[in-house]
């Protein structure tokens, strides 16, 4: 026996319902995700600058202190960029 038009109207009305919740329970865990990714992203982001700004503080401070040990050994400076170049044009030079 088949349904009547009135519990096909039900069926259907109860379907429709079932969609509607599904979609918004769909929409609601959609939006959390979203603001999840953003949140991780920022915090991620907050970090990279964090730590980029640690390691340009410590390159500046390498450059004081190579800036200072050539002003206090110019000769030795002199001689180690020497060997330095003359090592690089020996080793480009070898094919």
């Amino acid at each position: 026996m088949s349904p009547s038009p009135e519990e096909k109207a039900r069926h259907i009305d109860q379907a429709k319902e079932n969609l509607g919740e599904a979609r918004e329970a769909l929409k609601s865990g959609v939006t959390d995700a979203l603001e999840a990714g953003a949140a991780a992203a920022k915090e991620a982001r907050a970090e990279l600058d964090e730590k980029l700004q640690g390691l340009l503080d410590q390159g500046r401070g390498m450059l004081g202190q190579a800036e200072d040990l050539i002003r206090s050994k110019p000769l030795a400076s002199f001689g180690i960029a020497f060997a330095a170049g003359y090592l690089v044009a020996a080793l480009t030079r070898r094919k």
